[in-house]
């Protein structure tokens, strides 16, 4: 029953992915952000099944757990595909470093967002140049700020339209998914990780806790990095 379920999950996921984006005009022009979490493994493994031209792009912040960045190897041998890094402007990184600090993060909330514009939003904007599509994993169930989106949503600031296929997803669907396709896990998880970024920034989650508390968990925020609206 569950290996049923989870094979209707994951064909309804591909048809979705075709049916938006399976158009001539936007070939080479699909970019798929992965942070090699549950969904973006997923989304790694329906794109391949789809047949789309999809571009696919990582944020090396720098700061990536060596958990993440060996899953990042063994995601490209297991789906024999190279994902693209994309990399801070090292000046910048130098001159907050030398300027700020990497601690400042803990004290000031702009020097947060600062260290998460240079490290991330920067660099994917410049990614996103010529692209029509820009597709995530992201869920409903992990924020309130997230239950309020929409699978499509224009995204005039990036210039582009983002697709977020699993939105409506159940943690169940993504666990019996992950389960049936075999795809990389970062180990993480199993070490009471919820949501993965950089390692100054993430910690485990609690148990009551949300998805993403462990995510800049000493602010009260929406717990986004900017990337997403929040």
């Amino acid at each position: 029953m569950v290996s049923q379920s989870a094979t209707s999950s994951l064909d309804s996921l591909v048809s979705s992915l075709q049916q938006t984006l399976d158009n001539k005009a936007w070939k080479g022009k699909i970019l798929l952000t992965t942070s090699f979490s549950h969904e973006d493994q997923l989304l790694t493994w329906a794109v391949m099944e789809s047949g789309l031209s999809v571009e696919m792009v990582s944020l090396d912040t720098g700061l990536l757990f060596p958990a993440t960045l060996q899953t990042w190897k063994e995601t490209e041998a297991h789906f024999e595909v190279s994902i693209r890094s994309l990399v801070p402007d090292k000046s910048e990184v130098d001159s907050f470093n030398q300027k700020r600090g990497l601690s400042s993060i803990y004290q000031d909330v702009g020097a947060r967002k600062s260290c998460c514009s240079m490290r991330k939003i920067v660099p994917l904007k410049q990614a996103c140049q010529g692209m029509e599509w820009w597709l995530t994993g992201l869920r409903k169930s992990h924020s309130e700020n997230r239950a309020g989106m929409t699978a499509v949503e224009p995204a005039p600031e990036w210039g582009v339209q983002k697709f977020h296929p699993l939105l409506d997803w159940t943690d169940a669907q993504i666990s019996a998914a992950v389960k049936w396709t075999g795809v990389p896990v970062n180990p993480l998880y199993k070490m009471g990780y919820s949501s993965i970024g950089c390692a100054p920034c993430t910690r485990p989650v609690l148990p009551g806790e949300s998805p993403r508390a462990g995510r800049w968990w000493w602010e009260q925020s929406a717990k986004e990095c900017g990337l997403h609206r929040g």
